[in-house]
């Protein structure tokens, strides 16, 4: 079975962000993340990889900076953080 998205912008130029530290096309990086949410929702590769990606973010944003589309990317993925930790807060 095969489906098509229409995803905003903002959302493709985050995945766009994303890729160039997997060297790999924003449809590929966007297919891992939904299989692996699909798959295994609390401890999935997908998870952390992004994981990773928002803590070199925020690594970055206080020895360096960050430009305003990686802003917007680390936002993102603060974001997907704060749903994720939110069901070990109910535990």
């Amino acid at each position: 079975m095969s489906a098509t998205l229409m995803l905003s912008d903002e959302l493709v130029g985050g995945l766009q962000s994303q890729t160039r530290a997997h060297d790999m096309a924003w449809q590929e990086w966007a297919l891992v993340v939904l299989a692996g949410t699909v798959e295994r929702p609390d401890q999935d590769e997908a998870w952390k990889t992004l994981n990773r990606r928002r803590l070199t973010l925020v690594h970055q944003k206080y020895h360096g900076g960050l430009n305003e589309a990686e802003e917007r990317e680390l936002a993102a993925l603060q974001a997907l953080a704060d749903k994720h930790l939110e069901s070990f807060d109910r535990q």
